[in-house]
């Protein structure tokens, strides 16, 4: 019996993965061609049984994780062991296996998620609950993930041995920010019905707050190994 949940176990994971393959791909493309729907989809969904939840893309906490494995695995294969794997210092010691990696990667990308649905739920006037943040943080998770896969691979162009590679990494950069900037804008504005500067303010602030945070901790983790 014991031998027959671990074959149906392994066929099911099985599955799951290789549905990565075809869903993955989908689910990016969607999410950089069509965000805002993406993200009004992700919000309907949560509402779903869980077994008819996210039926033709990838969940988006788990989209935004394999984003992060991605970029991770480009990451290895082109510039080799992160630094931070090999350090014994403060805080960096904390971070010593792939996995822990991508764990710090995935909260502090994560903080872009968070910030946006707060400052959302705060604009509207509802009230911070786990069912209130959960709508807005799974439907930005379908933007943040492209925001942390292109930046990864951005900040791995100027590394290859390519002309104009750093120069293709600053324009991959600068699209990135603009296209996440763009997003949020947009969402801001439609949501809470307000004009498209109004709604860029509100997505400026977010993203400054957020950004803010995503350096607070990378510095503490730096300042603590010196």
């Amino acid at each position: 019996m014991d031998f027959m949940k671990i074959i149906e176990s392994l066929d099911e994971a099985l599955y799951t993965v290789m549905g990565w393959l075809v869903f993955y791909p989908l689910t990016l493309w969607r999410a950089l061609v069509h965000p805002l729907a993406m993200m009004a989809y992700a919000e309907r969904e949560v509402s779903d049984t869980p077994e008819d939840q996210y039926d033709d893309a990838i969940r988006p906490p788990l989209f935004l994780f394999l984003s992060l494995l991605i970029s991770h695995g480009l990451e290895t294969l082109i510039a080799g062991r992160n630094a931070l794997l090999t350090s014994n210092r403060g805080l960096e010691a904390l971070v010593d296996t792939d996995l822990a990696l991508l764990a710090l990667r995935l909260v502090l990308f994560s903080l872009f998620a968070l910030l946006m649905s707060v400052f959302m739920l705060r604009r509207q006037g509802l009230k911070l609950t786990h069912s209130n943040l959960r709508r807005p943080f799974y439907g930005q998770c379908f933007t943040t993930a492209p925001l942390a896969l292109m930046a990864g691979i951005a900040t791995l162009l100027p590394i290859l041995d390519v002309s104009h590679g750093r120069m293709a990494g600053a324009l991959l950069g600068f699209f990135t920010a603009g296209w996440y900037l763009a997003v949020q804008s947009l969402w801001f504005s439609t949501r809470l019905g307000i004009g498209r500067f109004a709604g860029f303010r509100q997505a400026a602030a977010a993203i400054m707050v957020a950004v803010s945070l995503f350096t607070a901790i990378a510095v503490v983790i730096g300042l603590s190994a010196r």
